[in-house]
Parts: C-alpha cells; structure tokens; sequence
C-alpha cells in the first residue's frame, strides 16, 4: 500500500508569474490608456471630450514618467492598474478557495 501526503506544494510558479506580470504590464501601458481615453469619449464626459488623443497621451499618461513628482506616482498607479487588480484578484481567489 503506498501512503501519500496531503501536505500542499507552495511552490510559486516563477515562469507563470512573469508571463502574468508582463501580459497585464503590456496591456496597461499601451492598450489600458486607449480605453479609458475612448470609453470616457463615448459616456461623454466634458473632460475628455475637449481633449486630444495625443495630449491625454503625451501631457497626462506617460509625460508625468519624465521627472520625479506626485504626477509621476498617478500615472504609475494609473499604468500599473490592469496588473495590480487581477493580482489583487487573484489573491482573493486563492484565498477564498483555501478557506
């Protein structure tokens, strides 16, 4: 009779967690601007509909990247978002199924 073990691995899969972070960073820094830029185009809100594409993107998203200043904090935490909630996501999930 073989005995087996029911202790669980918790072995980080280091492969599966770069592909992750670089998919979800990949899409926050070039598609994620877009569709917040778009989307908020299409509710009509004042803000983004006197605004272009190219000062959204060149003054409000990536030009704050430039220098050191509370800008540069927003529009890391704004790029960073996609990421940052499905692994926040994830986390949730990997908790509640522990439970």
């Amino acid at each position: 009779m073989q005995v087996t073990s029911s202790v669980e691995s918790k072995k980080i899969d280091i492969s599966k967690e770069l592909w992750f972070f670089l998919m979800f960073n990949c899409v926050g820094f070039t598609v994620w601007p877009l569709m917040v830029y778009y989307l908020a185009r299409t509710l009509q809100f004042s803000f983004f509909l006197d605004l272009s594409l190219r000062t959204w993107a060149e003054h409000i998203v990536y030009g704050p990247l430039g220098v050191i200043s509370a800008d540069t904090l927003r529009s890391i935490a704004f790029l960073l978002f996609p990421y940052l909630s499905f692994l926040g996501l994830r986390l949730l999930l990997t908790q509640s199924h522990k439970k």
